[in-house]
């Protein structure tokens, strides 16, 4: 079952690697800024690889802890070890997930935000971020 997972997490890299995105907030929301997780966060998120094409970091938030405020561009996700996280969007919007482990997602460019683990386990994601292909 693994196996598996990963064969379907690879075959979505390779889906999204030769798709034109760019990581740059898009034209409809010019207030958009960009806050690097890895940077701004460094105990929640590690560097794994990076290219010209894509950047792919694994995010961990164990339980009850609360990362820093940060960005993200557009990017796939692939739940390694699940639990209930809340977002908290800049402006005052909260959201509740209860992450599932091996599933993925697509999302666009997220503005600015915080993650709150709720739950009992820790949370870890890998986050395959696309950058501007050419």
């Amino acid at each position: 079952m693994r196996v598996w997972k990963f064969v379907c997490f690879i075959g979505i890299f390779f889906a999204l690697a030769s798709c034109q995105q760019s990581n740059a907030p898009t034209k409809a929301d010019p207030s958009a800024v960009n806050i690097d997780g890895l940077k701004v966060s460094p105990a929640n998120f590690r560097l794994l690889l990076e290219n010209e094409h894509v950047r792919v970091l694994e995010y961990t938030l164990p339980p009850g802890a609360t990362d820093t405020p940060h960005t993200h561009p557009p990017k796939a996700s692939y739940v390694v070890s699940g639990g209930k996280i809340k977002v908290y969007i800049d402006g005052g919007e909260e959201l509740v997930f209860d992450e599932k482990a091996g599933t993925a997602d697509w999302g666009d460019y997220l503005g600015k935000h915080k993650v709150e683990n709720i739950g009992s386990t820790p949370v870890v994601i890998v986050l395959t971020e696309i950058k501007a292909l050419q």
